[in-house]
């Protein structure tokens, strides 16, 4: 996935499942140490970068939740997300204005924060939640 505004963008690709011999997910019981997804991101700023970084700091219904609720907004059915994470520290936020959406990503790596943000229309809303699904279906929850 990859957003971008005029002086800023930041990509997610994700690597691996962090622990990819873990055993699955069973009814009734989502298995935690088999979700975690090991991202790399790499931001640039003008005049800087790029910045890459490789964690792990998102499960795959954690992935699945920003989808839906970005699904949510442009369906019309809410205006706004807040999503907050907290490894590492990682917060999205959506807000619907007529026919834009304010979006904002804003990710913490130790020291060092990126911060994306830009308006979308619905076109683009649509393209950045096709971008995040295609994440997810390669790698699902397991």
């Amino acid at each position: 996935m990859r957003f971008q505004n005029d002086q800023e963008s930041m990509e997610w690709k994700i690597l691996k499942y962090q622990y990819p011999e873990a055993k699955g997910s069973v009814p009734g019981e989502y298995s935690y140490e088999a979700n975690w997804l090991t991202f790399q991101v790499a931001h640039e700023r003008e005049g800087y970068g790029p910045a890459v970084f490789r964690e792990s700091f998102l499960l795959t219904f954690e992935l699945e939740e920003i989808i839906r609720e970005l699904q949510s907004i442009a369906d019309g059915k809410s205006f706004r997300y807040k999503g907050e994470f907290i490894e590492p520290v990682l917060e999205i936020e959506a807000n619907r204005l007529r026919d834009q959406v304010m979006v904002s990503f804003d990710l913490v790596f130790d020291n060092y924060e990126m911060m994306v943000a830009d308006v979308l229309d619905d076109e683009g809303l649509l393209r950045l939640i096709r971008e995040l699904r295609e994440l997810y279906e390669s790698y699902p929850e397991r």
